[in-house]
């Protein structure tokens, strides 16, 4: 069932509706104010929607990025297990 919870970005009360754990929740809220406020400390930007949509970009490539490693693990992990099937033949 879903519940709404309230959150607080970079200063800002929202409210979310979601079936997640309340931990989880704020493990996201922690980690966005974090990349938020990362942004804030290496740039002079003082805008919180440009802060906002600058720790989004950074999030995204490391969405990116981690998407990219995780299937070139998957398809070594795929290579290796053939060798194996095949050694073990």
């Amino acid at each position: 069932m879903k519940k709404v919870t309230e959150l607080k970005i970079c200063g800002h009360r929202l409210s979310v509706k979601t079936d997640e754990d309340e931990k989880y929740i704020r493990a996201i809220e922690n980690y966005l104010n974090n990349k938020i406020e990362e942004v804030k400390d290496s740039t002079k930007v003082v805008s919180t929607l440009d802060l906002a949509l600058l720790a989004a970009l950074n999030i995204a490539g490391e969405a990116i990025k981690t998407k990219e490693t995780l299937e070139r693990l998957g398809k070594k992990s795929e290579e290796l297990a053939l060798q194996i099937d095949e050694r073990l033949a």
